[in-house]
């Protein structure tokens, strides 16, 4: 386990390059990051490569037995690149240009001009770097995205891809629905990209397979520069830093050219309002938690690329981080597994649109910000902790949490209730697991499932499915598996159509009972149920179910022309579960469910406090307190502090062997 830091040694006079080497090994920090931005002073113009610098800089890391992460610099493609061939830029629904010069990610990945000039670059920095000895891996581009481009090279990609899909024009027309509204197409040559995800109030699954086809050009973009590397970097690991659910960019797309999956997380930015306590200066878990676990899902191996430091300068509430904050954060991917942190970035910039984003480094370039104070500390701790990476088969119960992207591109382009948000609803789940002491573990409903430690499964809010995810389903449960479905599930097909049966048939067997309708209220406005004496608010959606026989309902709704109809089953088949939760309800209500289960199955668990995590990583226990009050550490008795101790403060941080030693 590693931390390391961004550089930019391009940014800096050349006379403090050792200096900062310096001070980041004087941080105990172990990683450097270069290169990222850089394409102008690695290619001043076309053809004309220029790496010395860039070769002096990782001598000057080697020399101080810093790890390397080198860069593709393709996030911000130099001004001549864009002057020469001004299609990089893409086109608007307007065909003005889509973006500009003058920021970054200002190109489309459909370009053959951007195409040539990337290969021509990337290849000049794996013939060079490929083999170095203190390079240990490479990044891809960076925060891979841009609006959907309406430029002919997107336009006839867009067109091939959906020809590769479906084959023949007909089965597009069907798959589509153009028979709505009289949208036949008479050949592939006829389709444009769409100008946005939303359609407004055309056709959503001609949007939807824009999403998808959109998601695959940016992975393809990305594999054409992993293409070049890899016979050049060894056993060297590739990766590109997603953002979290970031509509562009898909992670389960990029198979083909990454070896570990990498994230940005920047959770303190001041969102949300009528805060009554000071939790926003230390951030939600819950969503870091599942994104940590999202990265981790795809072959195992995952980092957190860029970690926040301080304050950032992009949300319009750059509120001030809660003391120790910064520290509790990077505590949270060591949990969960992470190889290594890196964080964006050293100093904080003294010119440019991002100066007031905070660095581990003050505008001196040599004093500590409070994050860097705690980023050094965090790199002591973790030096004091040999068995931190230990493989150690872990006893704490684990959960599945179904995870499929589709529903993001989905829920946007026919969301049906406009306040719908897929990702809350994942993070409702993942919550009251978390807080039940699961490992979450996620599930791709196109990959295999490996559920033979799983106690529970849960898949949210899943209308789109397929016969082999109801497979999945049943043999789950078949095999003795407890699986929870909520509101919406199983509705249409993948192509986004209802199925011509009865609303959620193809769960019908499977939840023991039917959903007879659906509810949603307006703007603040709430209804009510009721679960084993508590009372619960919802307001989004509500499925309106019918129990069958043997099949028992755990609460009701309390209000509506509908009251007492039911709102939450449970199934018992011959050995495992169904419960199906027919609410888009608050966080509570999830805890509630799965606390619930647990009970009524006979799963030993034991909710923690709110907002506090227990996680364990190799040899020990990982404690992490989210709010802004000490808690008592949820620890057993008697045991040795690694870190922290019986009490855990606000945002603080207990480490402790699993074995008591």
């Amino acid at each position: 386990m590693k931390i390391g830091t961004y550089y930019y040694p391009e940014q800096w006079p050349r006379a403090q390059w050792a200096r900062d080497f310096d001070r980041i090994v004087s941080m105990g920090l172990s990683i450097v990051h270069m290169g990222e931005f850089a394409w102008f002073d690695m290619e001043p113009s076309p053809g004309d490569i220029r790496l010395d610098w860039l070769s002096e800089c990782v001598e000057l890391a080697a020399a101080r037995k810093l790890d390397v992460i080198l860069c593709t610099p393709t996030a911000a493609p130099p001004v001549w690149l864009t002057d020469q061939y001004p299609e990089v830029l893409g086109r608007n629904e307007h065909g003005s240009p889509l973006t500009r010069h003058g920021g970054r990610r200002h190109y489309i990945p459909t370009s053959l001009r951007m195409q040539e000039a990337s290969l021509r670059i990337v290849t000049a920095l794996a013939e060079r770097f490929g083999d170095h000895p203190s390079v240990v891996g490479w990044q891809i581009d960076n925060e891979l995205g841009l609006a959907f481009d309406q430029s002919e090279p997107t336009h006839h990609a867009f067109r091939l891809w959906l020809q590769k899909k479906y084959s023949t024009i007909d089965a597009l027309n069907r798959a589509c629905g153009n028979q709505f509204w009289n949208q036949y197409y008479q050949s592939f040559e006829q389709i444009l990209m769409p100008p946005k995800r939303d359609p407004g109030y055309a056709n959503p699954h001609h949007c939807l397979d824009a999403s998808r086809f959109w998601s695959r050009a940016w992975a393809d973009f990305t594999k054409l520069q992993a293409d070049v590397l890899k016979p050049k970097i060894g056993a060297r690991w590739i990766s590109t830093n997603f953002m979290p659910f970031h509509a562009d960019t898909d992670p389960g797309d990029f198979d083909e050219s990454l070896s570990l999956w990498s994230w940005d997380s920047y959770p303190i930015n001041g969102f949300g309002s009528n805060h009554t306590n000071e939790n926003f200066r230390i951030g939600d878990p819950t969503g870091v938690e599942l994104l940590h676990d999202q990265m981790h899902s795809y072959n195992g191996r995952w980092a957190l690329m860029e970690v926040q430091p301080g304050q950032v300068n992009w949300s319009g509430y750059p509120c001030l981080p809660y003391p120790g904050a910064i520290r509790l954060h990077l505590w949270t991917a060591i949990a969960h597994g992470c190889e290594f942190i890196t964080v964006y970035r050293l100093r904080q910039p003294t010119f440019g649109i991002e100066m007031w984003h905070d660095g581990l480094l003050q505008h001196d370039g040599v004093s500590l910000s409070p994050g860097g104070a705690q980023f050094k500390q965090v790199a002591q701790e973790i030096s004091q902790l040999p068995g931190l990476d230990a493989n150690v088969t872990q006893q704490e119960p684990t959960a599945g949490l179904v995870i499929d992207f589709d529903h993001i591109w989905w829920t946007q382009a026919l969301p049906q209730s406009k306040r719908w948000n897929q990702a809350e609803v994942w993070c409702q789940y993942h919550q009251a697991l978390s807080r039940m002491g699961f490992r979450v573990r996620s599930l791709h409903p196109g990959r295999a499932w490996d559920t033979k430690d799983l106690k529970i499964i849960v898949a949210p809010s899943l209308q789109m499915i397929d016969q082999s995810l109801i497979e999945k389903y049943q043999s789950y449960v078949d095999a003795g598996g407890h699986l929870v479905l909520s509101a919406r599930s199983a509705l249409q097909d993948r192509n986004g159509q209802f199925f011509e049966q009865d609303r959620a048939h193809a769960i019908a067997s499977l939840i023991g009972g039917e959903v007879e309708a659906y509810d949603a209220l307006p703007e603040e406005t709430y209804g009510k149920i009721d679960i084993d004496g508590a009372t619960h608010r919802w307001s989004i959606w509500a499925d309106l179910l019918y129990a069958g026989e043997g099949t028992k309902v755990w609460a009701r709704y309390q209000d509506q022309f509908y009251a007492g109809a039911a709102a939450i089953t449970h199934r018992r088949h011959v050995r495992g579960t169904v419960t199906y939760n027919g609410v888009y309800g608050d966080r509570a209500l999830a805890e509630s469910v799965i606390e619930k289960l647990c009970r009524t199955v006979g799963i030993d668990v034991t909710a923690l406090p709110d907002r506090v995590r227990v996680v364990r990583r190799g040899e020990y226990a990982i404690a992490l307190n989210f709010n802004d009050t000490s808690v008592k550490t949820p620890a057993p008795s008697g045991v040795k502090f690694a870190v922290g101790g019986p009490v855990l403060p606000a945002a603080g941080v207990a480490v402790w062997r699993i074995d008591g030693r």
